[in-house]
């Protein structure tokens, strides 16, 4: 299960990457959803290591869709402008996520029970998640004017 420290080591990248893209965020709202991001990567990473002790980890339970759904219907169009100048940073964040959802895909039948299984599948869902999410931020900041007259179209469904 050498993967496993590959996993601990994107899980840092990923926590890395949305500090610094809250960081970056011109608006309270998306400094918020960088940083719930950013604190998802921690737990995934603990996680990961729970797996390598082999300790069956327990279920996460995430307040990210429902804050980011808030977040998302409260975002006015000047918001969502402001935060032009940071798209291509925000579609690389939709490759990372991608590449993170293969490789953990990739390594699920490695696991040697049906609890880690579990756990794994949970960490692929909740990156489906991000990556939805950040897809959604695209969308937004690509098209703020058609996103603020049909935000609630555009709200993701819960994980």
């Amino acid at each position: 299960m050498d993967w496993i420290n590959t996993a601990i080591h994107i899980e840092e990248e990923g926590e890395k990457f949305y500090r610094e893209l809250g960081e970056r965020a011109e608006t309270e709202g998306m400094k918020r959803i960088f940083t719930m991001l950013a604190d998802d990567e921690v737990e995934h990473k603990k996680r990961f290591i729970a797996m390598r002790e082999n300790v069956f980890p327990v279920e996460l339970d995430s307040n990210v869709p429902k804050e980011a759904q808030h977040i998302f219907k409260s975002t006015t169009k000047e918001q969502l402008q402001s935060e032009q100048k940071h798209l291509e940073i925000y579609r690389k964040a939709l490759d990372i996520e991608q590449k993170s959802i293969d490789f953990y895909r990739d390594n699920l039948e490695s696991l040697p029970g049906a609890s880690h299984s579990r756990a794994l599948e949970q960490i692929i869902r909740e990156e489906q998640f991000h990556y939805k999410m950040i897809e959604t931020i695209v969308v937004m900041v690509e098209r703020p004017e058609s996103w603020v007259e049909h935000a609630e179209f555009g709200v993701r469904d819960e994980y």
